[in-house]
């Protein structure tokens, strides 16, 4: 398999630029896709922290939207990040990114989008970029930046594959949003909205099976935060949860090898539920278990993930579980203190933080065992699910990221019989 350099330029037919500057935004309206939304594990952008745009100014403002099939780069903080443009586009793009449109006539546009991705173009455009604080690849540069390009048969079969890994990725991930939500609203119908008892309270059917049903009171009582169920307990986090806050370890200890246990500092260590970064430690000082929730407890405070396997924990993060052993619940009950965690956001010298006390001083309604029992059991299958398709998905990654260097370099060898097969 031969491979030219092509300048990425010339594998183009269109370049969406919107100005370099900031548009109109709206509270509601049309969702405008920022940097933060193009991640290189995804394959289409996310929808974090998006703003709006009016119909109006999206009809006037912009020089152009995406179509289909196109790949948004990203130009400026995180130069080379590139995620597809789905069908149908339900979004505009800010500034400090264009959406580029393969020229099919010259390179197989899933080629191109995977290409874009691997080690050898994104080191290229690490050593391009301009900007200290800030890096920055101008549009200008699309032509000093060369493509490794192979024979059209090789295209093909490297850029299917890498998609269709990536789609099956990506159908994990939204299943499993799916079946987050789905536990985290019968969570809030249980022990936020406490439903079942106040449909109990006003002669409602509860909409439960009566064995689950009978397990709720049907009235409520005064409490320090407000209406509670009959018999449950107006308490605290440190009651009920056993915390384990982390501690940094010698940082000779660390290492990305393999050598160790899995180790966890803070947010930036998560992934979609669970940890995903692969840094090792071996002389750990905090330990969490397998099923214990992990949150973060600096900079920002609050975000929420569960231990698939032993791992150490640091400063930047706490391992809570239920003294009742309760791993579904824990985790839920975490998402659930969020506005409480936010109070903290500002703590600290420099960033967000809450220490031990302050975790364990949080307001916590608490169910009897028996109610929480009941949520285990429907929730845990869930669980395990989620935690199955993430397993799934962490292995075609892995095979896919493996497979591209080696497919782009000639080591591994496509026939014409293979790609079509």
């Amino acid at each position: 398999m031969g491979l030219r350099e092509v300048p990425f330029s010339e594998l183009l037919s269109a370049i969406v630029d919107n100005r370099g500057k900031t548009c109109p935004t709206s509270d509601t309206g049309i969702p405008l896709i920022a940097t933060n939304c193009i991640r290189n594990e995804l394959l289409y952008p996310t929808y974090e922290k998006v703003r709006f745009v009016s119909r109006e100014t999206y009809s006037t403002w912009f020089r152009g939207h995406p179509k289909p099939g196109d790949i948004l780069f990203v130009n400026k903080a995180t130069p080379g990040r590139v995620c597809l443009v789905p069908d149908p586009v339900d979004f505009c793009i800010a500034q400090d990114m264009v959406a580029v449109r393969a020229n099919a006539g010259k390179v197989y546009p899933r080629f191109l989008f995977a290409v874009l991705r691997s080690r050898v173009v994104q080191d290229r455009i690490g050593t391009m970029h301009v900007g200290t604080l800030i890096p920055h690849f101008k549009k200008g540069d699309f032509d000093k930046l060369l493509i490794p390009v192979p024979d059209p048969v090789a295209q093909e079969f490297i850029g299917d594959i890498y998609y269709e890994l990536s789609a099956k990725i990506d159908l994990n991930r939204r299943m499993n949003e799916t079946l987050e939500a789905m536990a985290r609203a019968l969570f809030k119908s249980w022990f936020v909205d406490f439903d079942p008892v106040r449909a109990k309270a006003e002669g409602r059917d509860p909409g439960l099976p009566q064995p689950i049903a009978d397990l709720f009171p049907d009235s409520f009582e005064d409490s320090e935060l407000g209406e509670i169920p009959k018999g449950w307990k107006c308490s605290n986090v440190g009651k009920h949860f056993k915390l384990t806050m982390g501690q940094s370890p010698p940082g000779s200890t660390y290492n990305e090898s393999g050598n160790g246990l899995p180790f966890f500092q803070g947010r930036t260590d998560f992934g979609f539920r669970f940890p995903s970064r692969r840094v090792f430690c071996t002389a750990p000082t905090r330990l969490a278990e397998v099923g214990d929730t992990l949150v973060s407890v600096r900079a920002p405070v609050g975000d929420v993930n569960i231990a698939i396997e032993p791992c150490a924990v640091g400063r930047g993060v706490a391992a809570v579980r239920h003294l009742s052993g309760s791993s579904s619940f824990t985790y839920h009950a975490m998402h659930n203190l969020g506005d409480h965690f936010g109070k903290f956001e500002g703590e600290g010298t420099v960033f967000g933080s809450i220490n031990k006390a302050d975790f364990e001083r949080l307001p916590f309604v608490a169910p009897p065992q028996a109610v929480l029992d009941c949520f285990e059991r429907l929730a845990s299958p869930i669980d395990d699910r989620v935690e199955s398709n993430e397993g799934e998905s962490r292995i075609l990654a892995a095979l896919r990221d493996a497979l591209l260097p080696r497919l782009l370099s000639g080591e591994v060898r496509v026939s014409k019989e293979e790609s079509d097969v």
